[in-house]
């Protein structure tokens, strides 16, 4: 078993929109003791993408109602102000992942329109720079149905398999596992939340040692289709 390693990635400056996001974190990795090397996958907060990417929204020009009913697919549930809904993504979450935290008063900030796209380049920028190969996963904070509290998952992802696969394959009692997917992007992208907490501003992370498989496949892979989910 490897030993795995998270690293915070500071120097990150406030974001706005037009940033070029990939250079400033090349220019903090330089920066940093927490060097980049082969197969080391990057997490990069939702947020600070978002607002490299302009999806910042004056909530004096749209109402937050409004820009809810253009992020959401489907209302799963609402309870007084707060609505579980499905966005264009397929995601399903709080107020279709529009968040009013760490942005300034009276703004609003939206989920990237492609993490996917975001995530590969993020990535292909990094490893033309470093000429290295990596994975990068961007994450954002959901809550869970049945469950208190809130952990990062992955919304975008580049050059990482999302899921690992154990079906067909024996546990130590050599029985034969039926149903075992990881969601290893999942699992990264809540590991790099215990080193980046929003009260320090620590909006990227690298995870070294981390066993996994190279893939084209993006975080759309988690997104179960609806005739296959029991709870909609």
């Amino acid at each position: 078993m490897n030993e795995i390693r998270i690293l915070p990635l500071l120097d990150i400056p406030e974001i706005s929109s037009g940033d070029n996001l990939a250079l400033l974190i090349i220019n903090a990795i330089e920066k940093s003791e927490n060097k980049i090397v082969e197969n080391d996958v990057l997490i990069v907060t939702q947020k600070i993408v978002s607002k490299s990417e302009g999806m910042v929204r004056n909530l004096e020009k749209i109402s937050f109602n409004d820009l809810l009913k253009e992020e959401t697919v489907k209302i799963i549930r609402k309870r007084g102000d707060l609505v579980i809904a499905q966005t264009k993504h397929g995601f399903i979450c709080a107020n279709a992942g529009i968040d009013k935290s760490n942005v300034e008063s009276n703004f609003a900030l939206l989920l990237p329109k492609d993490p996917n796209k975001s995530a590969h380049s993020i990535r292909m920028k990094l490893e033309s720079h470093f000429q290295i190969k990596l994975a990068v996963i961007i994450s954002d904070t959901f809550g869970r149905a049945w469950r208190k509290g809130q952990v990062n998952f992955a919304i975008g992802s580049s050059g990482i398999n999302p899921i690992v696969n154990y079906i067909g394959t024996l546990d130590t009692f050599k029985n034969e596992l039926q149903a075992t997917e990881i969601a290893i992007i999942d699992e990264l992208a809540s590991a790099a939340e215990l080193v980046m907490e929003k009260s320090i501003n620590v909006p990227v992370a690298i995870i070294r040692g981390v066993n996994f498989e190279a893939s084209e496949l993006t975080a759309s892979e988690l997104i179960r289709d609806n005739s296959e989910d029991f709870f909609l």
